[in-house]
């Protein structure tokens, strides 16, 4: 997929907005990048000032509140598409060769499949980025944006990833629940 210079300052801007927030770091890199996206979209700018709005705990709790404790909401790509399941585990091994294939620096505190570092990663590397994984990102971002009320300051940047990397139809609904892998027990369940 091609993208164009605005869409990928716009994804940019939304990987900034959907990082948990650091502080003092977080407002620095934020104000740096909302500065020159002054004509980009002025939902981004609403959303940058609503959060400027909170007190520091306030938005943290607010972060904390939304992405950590419900995997519908969660800002990790495979517990959507494999919940914690062991193919996570290679799923999460190909993004990072991937990332490495573009010479792109994962920092060691973050997993590869992180929506805020994936999305920046497209906005910086757009050709290394398969259709497919174009795809991915929107069909959670589609996912994440169903499960938020329509009055969250967040929900409007996933709006604004699935405009950019493609409305998918037919989202699928991925399994959240976790399954035991049953064949590496040492002995065979059979229930009659």
């Amino acid at each position: 997929m091609e993208m164009t210079e605005e869409q990928r300052l716009r994804l940019k801007l939304v990987s900034g907005l959907l990082d948990y927030p650091y502080y003092p770091e977080f407002w620095e890199r934020i104000r740096d990048r909302m500065s020159v996206a002054e004509e980009l979209d002025d939902r981004l700018q609403n959303v940058f000032h609503v959060l400027e709005d909170y007190r520091v705990i306030d938005l943290e709790q607010l972060y904390v509140d939304s992405f950590d404790f419900d995997a519908h909401q969660s800002l990790y790509l495979t517990v959507h598409e494999m919940g914690d399941s062991r193919d996570r585990g290679n799923a999460l091994i190909e993004l990072s060769e991937l990332y490495r294939q573009a010479g792109y620096e994962v920092p060691d505190n973050l997993l590869a499949d992180y929506l805020p570092l994936l999305l920046e990663f497209v906005a910086l590397h757009p050709d290394f980025c398969p259709p497919a994984l174009h795809e991915r990102i929107a069909r959670v971002a589609g996912k994440i944006a169903g499960h938020l009320d329509s009055s969250h300051p967040y929900r409007v940047l996933f709006t604004v990833i699935t405009e950019i990397l493609g409305q998918v139809d037919g989202i699928k609904s991925s399994n959240m629940e976790e399954h035991p892998d049953l064949h590496d027990l040492p002995y065979p369940l059979d229930y009659q």
